[in-house]
């Protein structure tokens, strides 16, 4: 017969952050990068005054990357040039 015990425990989920710099550090972990944009300008706000500067300089490696919007301009504009072309071209 097999031994009956107690079960073993459950794996401990890692502990919430306190601060809303730390919160906006695990939300960009996550993946939602919206939510580390509104977490860290709180904490540029109205956070500990060691984390303003730190959630200031989050906020900037969180801001647009210009790079990919540049890229996303010329596709768009080379789809638009594709369109005009085939809609005028004679048939």
């Amino acid at each position: 017969m097999a031994k009956q015990g107690k079960a073993p425990p459950a794996a401990a989920s890692p502990p919430q952050p306190q601060t809303p710099l730390a919160k906006a550090r695990w939300a960009l972990e996550a993946g939602d990068v919206r939510r580390a944009r509104e977490l860290a300008a709180e904490a540029a706000r109205s956070g500990p005054e060691h984390d303003r500067a730190e959630a200031e300089a989050f906020l900037r490696r969180l801001g647009p990357d210009m790079r990919a919007i540049a890229v996303a301009a010329a596709v768009l504009l080379l789809i638009v040039i594709a369109a005009w072309i085939a809609i005028l071209r004679p048939h």
